[in-house]
């Protein structure tokens, strides 16, 4: 390929809906330059600052105490528990933080963070380290040092005849960037239940270890007032999802016009992960999910490891996180371009349900009534439902819920119908930004009827796999 060629094709990538438009443009000239878009940057400490002070207003007399997410096992890159990420904007592992208001009526804002360390500064580069430069750059009023958190608690909570406090910690274990409340919750279960391992979360053990030290101090569960917060986003929050929506769409974009039978599932995977790695993106929201023909009806597939053929169907659900904030979004599409009769009509009418429960989301909406509206249109049209259609969208890409919507909450809609008998499902999926008068859809950039995306998939995309990826010779 020449390289004229080369910068074509890859600006191209830059814009996959500009592909159509782009077909009767002239060849860009050698001295073309494709310029990606700068990362989107991580909001300012002011942001973090005032979520703090958000926090604090519903702690009353108590002080707030949150362990960061320890350094990894493995050689991955290190990713901060969400809830401590949510309040302090910090990545980086053995961190503790304090908020609230001490006996003085003080407040306390606190960031603990482990002393400088030549050794980690040479193999892992520059961190936080306790002191007034660090309190700076973070945003937190005092930047200590971790090894203290001890004596601070003691400073904080003990001592006879002084005015009570409260101590607020997480009841329930800390959540990964990629994971939900709820599964990290299930997985910790199975952990305390089995009889060879037995070992509860983390937060439980703190929880024990604060009762049995500060006996006469009142614990109440953070979760609660912190996971409340989230469920409503703030610009900034909205941004960065929004931002994570439009590259989930454009990877997803891009693995569909590389679609042909022969291809592994893993490999469409792989060309959406190119686009989120391309554009910024950190990991992934949840692992991909990219099913062929009866693989489609497998809510949750993730083996990714099977053929395309020709005459199926592929239902796509994959999606990044952009400085942590994740989004959700599927497609259906047919593996070579072209629907079959029933496959038309098997996604127009999931696309239909679709479109009526946007059309409801708004503030005073209720997710279970949503629910309920799927079911029944779906039963209308001679499916059942499998799944619910909605679910929140934050840090978690199922993020902490509440029932009633109002604006400023992030969303998916997603309904499905998966004919397991003609080895075929489809799935539709949008991020929703709920608005003061209605919804936006925040992953529109990739088509979700028959027609569009028939029409999209006649131009072949710029990625072309060579002869050997479709043989087996990877097993």
């Amino acid at each position: 390929m020449r390289l004229s060629s080369r910068v074509f094709a890859f600006s191209v990538l830059l814009s996959p809906l500009s592909w159509l438009a782009a077909q009767d443009a002239p060849v860009a000239s050698a001295k073309t330059t494709a310029v990606l878009p700068a990362p989107m940057p991580l909001p300012e400490v002011d942001h973090f600052r005032a979520r703090r002070a958000a926090l604090r207003q519903t702690l009353g007399d108590g002080v707030a105490v949150l362990l960061g997410a320890r350094k990894p096992d493995h050689m991955g890159a290190f990713w901060q528990s969400q809830d401590f990420f949510y309040l302090s904007g910090v990545n980086e592992p053995e961190l503790a933080m304090l908020i609230g208001t001490d006996r003085d009526g003080k407040v306390v804002d606190e960031l603990l963070v482990p002393p400088f360390s030549r050794f980690t500064a040479q193999w892992e580069g520059e961190f936080l380290n306790p002191g007034e430069k660090s309190a700076q750059k973070s945003g937190f009023a005092v930047v200590g040092n971790v090894r203290n958190l001890s004596g601070r608690l003691d400073e904080l909570l003990a001592g006879e005849g002084k005015k009570p406090m409260t101590l607020w910690l997480l009841f329930t274990p800390a959540v990964p960037i990629g994971g939900t409340p709820g599964q990290t919750l299930g997985a910790i279960g199975a952990q305390e239940g089995d009889a060879f391992d037995g070992r509860d979360s983390r937060e439980h053990m703190f929880k024990l270890a604060m009762a049995s030290r500060f006996k006469e101090v009142p614990q109440r569960d953070l979760t609660r007032p912190l996971h409340a917060l989230r469920a409503h986003k703030e610009p900034a929050e909205i941004e960065l999802l929004r931002r994570s929506s439009e590259i989930a769409a454009e990877g997803i974009a891009e693995a569909m016009r590389a679609s042909r039978p022969g291809l592994y599932e893993f490999q469409l995977a792989a060309v959406a992960r190119y686009v989120f790695s391309l554009r910024g993106a950190g990991p992934d929201a949840y692992g991909a999910i990219v099913g062929a023909g009866k693989n489609g009806c497998v809510l949750h597939y993730m083996k990714n490891d099977a053929p395309l053929a020709g005459g199926q169907l592929v239902v796509m659900d994959y999606a990044p996180t952009v400085h942590g904030y994740a989004s959700d979004v599927t497609r259906t599409f047919p593996s070579d371009g072209t629907f079959t009769t029933e496959q038309r009509k098997l996604v127009q009418d999931v696309y239909e349900v679709q479109q009526a429960l946007i059309a409801e989301v708004k503030p005073g909406a209720s997710l279970g009534k949503l629910s309920q509206l799927c079911s029944e249109l779906l039963r209308k049209k001679g499916y059942r439902s499998d799944h619910g259609p909605c679910h929140h969208v934050g840090l978690a890409v199922h993020d902490p819920s509440v029932d009633e919507l109002e604006a400023g909450m992030v969303i998916t809609v997603e309904p499905g119908a998966y004919l397991r008998e003609q080895g075929m499902g489809c799935r539709i999926e949008d991020t929703i930004l709920v608005t003061d008068t209605g919804c936006e859809v925040l992953s529109r950039g990739v088509p979700s009827t028959p027609d569009e995306i028939e029409a999209f998939l006649r131009a072949r995309g710029p990625f072309v796999f060579p002869a050997a990826a479709t043989t087996d010779s990877h097993k």
